[in-house]
Parts: structure tokens; C-alpha cells; sequence
């Protein structure tokens, strides 16, 4: 019989994640601030529980999706958090792009509570999830991965185990700061073109055909020459905002230099603060442009 998988958050990668895990034959209880999340997982089969504590009763494993180090600390740590519930010997699974601090904070609370950790931050976007293409991250300890390895390969296309706990977090945050430079970089060629003239549909058509067309800005791009910013997220302003702060924070850590990706931090940092936080990340567009009234 599969092991229980408690989740925590009901996300749209935590969402995605549990409708793939339930076409496995997993069984799934679900816990989300918001509840009224809860009813399109529960009518896939889905458990709904009413806290974190109760939604990690008798599970195997538990699978955390939270927004930011600060939701992540009241689920696991606050008033009827998961920690008052779980039980020795449960595997923690953390999906979230938290920091680096945190992360290992976290990590030596639940060693000295028997719970192993993993530091599993994902590198998909929903659709991917769903038809288990998840890219996991993997910081942790190899005997703990591999106990959790049944559960993981159910909805992933790679499992990238980076070395110890907290290993995982550094890398996406890395990547995800990457992320923030291309994206801020294409803004600034689309502003530049439009300015100059040039036909947008022919700007993204090139860029988009050409060798330094990267997966962030492929995504980006098109909003930025439409201007649309409002279908299709996958990933909010506020959110590559926050990954970003999260890196420069490990870089300061790492006592490294990154004066490239502190500009793009303060370009999704400014925009954000803009209001522009719940759009797509191409909304940083009207930063360097802002929009005609």
C-alpha cells in the first residue's frame, strides 16, 4: 500500500502536484489557509483537513508549498502547525523557494525532532507538474532521498541531488536569480526597440528564433511587446521579487559579489513596490516604459 502524502498549501504547483499524485494511486490530505481551494482536490479524492497539524496525522510523508520564509515558519512552527502533528520518522518534503538560512534553521528543528528533511525546491510550471515532468532540487541526506524516492519519482521527470541539506535551496535560488537578469535584460531590449521604432512582432519573432532566446525571457517577451500582463502567470513579479532578495541574501552569506543580479533584484523589487506584484514577471516592462494614460 502507497504511503499517505500530506500537503501543505493548494497552490497551483501544490495543486498540480496532488492531482498527479492521486492518478499514481497515492492518497492525499490537503491543508490551505484558503479553503475554498480545497474543493476542486477533494472532488479528485483529496482529503481536506482544517490544520497543519491535522493534516499531517499519520502520513509518510508531508510535501510543504509555501509562499515565503514567514508562511512557511506558521505552518510548520506557529499555533496547531504541522510540527505539533507529525509524527517521528515522517519524511519532510520542502517544495518551497525559501532561503537559505531559513531553510537550514528549519532543517536542524526537525533533526532534533526525528524528522528527516529535504530541501526540494521544483523547477516546472504547472502543466509540467501535472503530467509528471517535476525537476526536482534535491538537498538532503542520500539515505533520507532514497526512502522518499518512490513518492518523488512518481511526478518527476529528474531527481538532481546537489549534496546535503540546504544544497538544493542554493541552487534555485541561483537559478532563479539568473532568471531575474535574463528577464530584466530582454525588458531593456524590447524598451530600447519600441523606442527606436522597431516593429514589436518582428522584435519578439527574431529574438525568439535566435541563439540567446533563454526560457525566461521566451516566456517574458510576448508580454512585454503586448503589453498584457495578465494571462498566463506562471510566476508573479512579487515572486521572482522575492527569489531574488532570497539570493542576494546568499550572497551575502557566500560573501560573493553579484553586482549583475542585485540590478535585476532592485528592478523586480522597484516594480513590485510599483504594484505591479500579482502580474506576470513582464510587467517590469512598464517600469522602464510606463504606459500611456
Amino acid at each position: 500500500m502507497k504511503s499517505t502524502i500530506g500537503f501543505l498549501g493548494a497552490g497551483r504547483m501544490a495543486s498540480a502536484m496532488i492531482g498527479c499524485l492521486i492518478n499514481r494511486g497515492f492518497d492525499i490530505r490537503v491543508w490551505n489557509r484558503s479553503q475554498e481551494k480545497l474543493a476542486p482536490l477533494v472532488a479528485l479524492g483529496a482529503t481536506a483537513c482544517s490544520s497543519p497539524a491535522e493534516t499531517v496525522e499519520g502520513c509518510g510523508f508531508v510535501i510543504s508549498f509555501m509562499a515565503d520564509d514567514g508562511a512557511s515558519r506558521a505552518v510548520w512552527l506557529g499555533d496547531d502547525g504541522a510540527l505539533d502533528g507529525i509524527e517521528p520518522g515522517t519524511i519532510a518534503i520542502e517544495c518551497s523557494t525559501l532561503s537559505h538560512a531559513y531553510v537550514r534553521e528549519l532543517a536542524d528543528i526537525m533533526e532534533a525532532q526525528n524528522i528527516p528533511y529535504i530541501d526540494a525546491p521544483v523547477t516546472a510550471v504547472p502543466e509540467q507538474v501535472a503530467r509528471g515532468e517535476t525537476v526536482f532540487l534535491i538537498g538532503a541526506e542520500l539515505p533520507v532521498l532514497d526512502r522518499a524516492r518512490p513518492v518523488l519519482e512518481a511526478v518527476a521527470s529528474k531527481i538532481i541531488h546537489f549534496g546535503p541539506t540546504g544544497s538544493g535551496t542554493v541552487y534555485k535560488l541561483m537559478n532563479n536569480l539568473l532568471g531575474a537578469v535574463h528577464i530584466a535584460a530582454a525588458a531593456e531590449l524590447v524598451a530600447i526597440a519600441k523606442k527606436a521604432g522597431l516593429d514589436g512582432e518582428q522584435v519578439a519573432r527574431t529574438f525568439l528564433e535566435g541563439p540567446l532566446a533563454s526560457g525566461p525571457a521566451k516566456l517574458t517577451l510576448p508580454g512585454m511587446i503586448s503589453g498584457n500582463h495578465h494571462e498566463g502567470i506562471h510566476f508573479t513579479t512579487a515572486l521572482r521579487a522575492k527569489d531574488a532578495g532570497y539570493a542576494m541574501q546568499l550572497a551575502q552569506e557566500m560573501q560573493q559579489a553579484v553586482p549583475v543580479g542585485n540590478a535585476a533584484c532592485s528592478v523586480f523589487e522597484h516594480a513590485t513596490d510599483a504594484g505591479l506584484g500579482d502580474l506576470a514577471q513582464s510587467a517590469i516592462i512598464d517600469i522602464l516604459m510606463p504606459p500611456k494614460a
